[in-house]
C-alpha cells in the first residue's frame, strides 16, 4: 500500500493531496489550470462516478448496437453473393440446356429435310432427272444422335435437382461462422 494513495470502497486508488486543502469558494477563485491540477488528485464525486458509468453504459451499447449492424451487414452480403452464384449457375445449366434443344432441333430439321429430299429423288419419273435432282441439291450428312447418356444416374439427378430447387434449399450455404 501506497502512503500517498487512498482506496474507496470499490477497489479504487486515488492520490492523496500532498499540498493544502482549498475550499469551495477558494476553488472558485482559481483558474481554471490550477483547478484542474488540484481536482485531479481529488476523490471523485457520486455524481461524477455515476456519470462516468452512464457514459460506460452508452458506449458499450452504442458499441453492441454498431458490431450487430456490422454482422447484419455482413450477413446480408454473403447471402448476396450465395444468391449471385446460385443465379449464376442456373443460368449456366439454363442456357447448356437451351444449347442442347437447339442442337436436337437442327439435327432434326437436317433428318427431316435429307428424308423430303430422298422422297423426292425417289419419285422423279426417270433416273436422269433422280440424278440430275440429286447433284443440284446437295444432301447433308444424317446426324445420328446417341441413344446412351453420357451422364452418370446420380450427376443426372443432381442436376435436375438443382434445376428444379426454386427455394435455393440445395445450393445455399449459411456462411455466418466466417
Amino acid at each position: 500500500m501506497d502512503p500517498g494513495n487512498i482506496e474507496d470502497g470499490n477497489g479504487h486508488w486515488y492520490p492523496q493531496h500532498r499540498s493544502k486543502k482549498y475550499r469551495p469558494s477558494q476553488l472558485a477563485k482559481l483558474n481554471p489550470m490550477e483547478r484542474s491540477r488540484y481536482l485531479y488528485y481529488e476523490k471523485p464525486t457520486k455524481e461524477m462516478m455515476m456519470a462516468k458509468e452512464a457514459a460506460l453504459k452508452r458506449v458499450r451499447l452504442e458499441v453492441r448496437q454498431r458490431d450487430a449492424e456490422a454482422d447484419s451487414r455482413r450477413r446480408k452480403e454473403v447471402e448476396k453473393q450465395q444468391q449471385e452464384k446460385h443465379n449464376e449457375l442456373i443460368g449456366q445449366l439454363k442456357a447448356a440446356e437451351a444449347r442442347n434443344r437447339i442442337r436436337l432441333l437442327r439435327i432434326r430439321y437436317n433428318n427431316v429435310r435429307n428424308g423430303e429430299l430422298e422422297q423426292m429423288i425417289a419419285y422423279q419419273p426417270t433416273s436422269i432427272r433422280a440424278v440430275r435432282l440429286q447433284a443440284l441439291v446437295p444432301q447433308k450428312n444424317n446426324f445420328l444422335l446417341s441413344k446412351t447418356d453420357h451422364m452418370l444416374k446420380n450427376d443426372r439427378h443432381r442436376i435436375e435437382e438443382i434445376i428444379d430447387d426454386e427455394e435455393m434449399s440445395t445450393t445455399k450455404r449459411d456462411l455466418t461462422c466466417i
